[in-house]
């Protein structure tokens, strides 16, 4: 085993946009195991997720910002390379939150043993935070019942794209909003919604009102902004909008102007939340047990936009924010 490895560390905050001027490169000696109850890890797959540019800004948040000069850090699935004196043997595959480096050495109680019988990349997805944020987000706050009409913005992307299908199992009509015919007609034919609407197509508000001529009970928000705007136009008396993200914002230098949204809550009655899936933990073993049922059945597909190579992962995760990614963006950092 090499005696360096490589680290992408953090080095400036973005003002608007955000670009690869954030982050550098570094070399840096390999970590060694020091405690009995070390792991050093292999990292394999790396998850790039949106929320991580609000914590490259300094500002009011749900989560602490990243550090200036310190290495980024995120979701992993890796290797056991060397378990130390712990129950984790060499070659298991584990998943944990560690730096965006090579290599990582963690305490055995930070790691989860994968199960071995699933890829291990649905703990990026389907059977992680992902998986737990559109099951949780739709059922706890979104309350659905058979038969009401489900909107979902960014349906395209990670965790839009298996609330569309988690609410098509729960009996929903589902409608989704994404960037793109090509994405529109995967959402439609591929995960199974009654129609997607396209936001870049200059009709798209003309479309979305004759779409939707019969009005939104459930919005799942993922992006905010002008979509959020137009959607908001058609809710249903007593509607629930689940606030889940807001990519649309994320990387404006300044806040843009919008339709005061208050009114339209007090017209229809509606109910908007947001929610942060780390703080209903209590919900995760049911959710959990539902969500692997379906994927072992097959009836929730889950596309990966994978790039491969550690030097991609700056690339990688900035392509969010342009809408690269189809399904859940994940860097390969190292052979599987």
């Amino acid at each position: 085993m090499a005696d360096m490895q490589r680290v992408i560390y953090f080095t400036q905050r973005p003002h608007g946009m955000v670009t690869r001027d954030a982050f550098e490169i570094r070399e840096e000696s390999m970590p060694r195991l020091s405690g009995d109850k070390d792991v050093l890890v292999e990292t394999v797959y790396a998850s790039v997720d949106p929320y991580m540019r609000g914590r490259l800004s300094s500002g009011k948040s749900y989560t602490a910002p990243f550090e200036v000069g310190k290495p980024m850090t995120g979701a992993m699935v890796g290797r056991v390379v060397d378990g130390g004196r712990t129950a984790l043997q060499s070659g298991e595959w584990v998943f944990g939150s560690w730096s965006w480096s090579e290599y990582a050495v963690l305490p055995e109680t930070a790691l989860r043993r994968l199960d071995p019988s699933l890829p291990p990349t649905t703990a990026l997805h389907v059977l992680g935070l992902t998986g737990l944020t559109a099951y949780v987000g739709l059922t706890k706050f979104g309350r659905p019942q058979a038969a009401e009409r489900l909107v979902v913005s960014a349906a395209a992307g990670s965790v839009g794209s298996l609330a569309v299908q988690i609410g098509r199992l729960l009996g929903l009509t589902v409608y989704g909003i994404a960037g793109g015919e090509d994405k529109c007609r995967w959402i439609e034919h591929q995960l199974g919604a009654e129609k997607a609407f396209n936001y870049q197509a200059p009709d798209f508000a003309d479309a979305l009102a004759r779409g939707l001529d019969s009005g939104v009970d459930i919005y799942f928000d993922n992006v905010g902004g002008t979509v959020t705007d137009e959607v908001m136009r058609h809710l249903n008396p007593h509607a629930r909008i689940v606030i889940c993200g807001q990519i649309a914002l994320y990387n404006q230098a300044q806040p843009t102007q919008s339709r005061p949204l208050f009114s339209d809550l007090l017209v229809s009655r509606a109910e908007a939340t947001g929610f942060i899936v780390g703080e209903h933990q209590e919900e995760f073993p049911k959710a959990l047990k539902r969500l692997q049922s379906w994927y072992r059945l097959g009836q929730l597909k889950v596309e990966e936009s994978i790039v491969v190579g550690f030097d991609q992962w700056i690339d990688a995760f900035l392509g969010l924010f342009s809408g690269a990614n189809r399904g859940k963006a994940i860097v390969q950092v190292k052979d599987a």
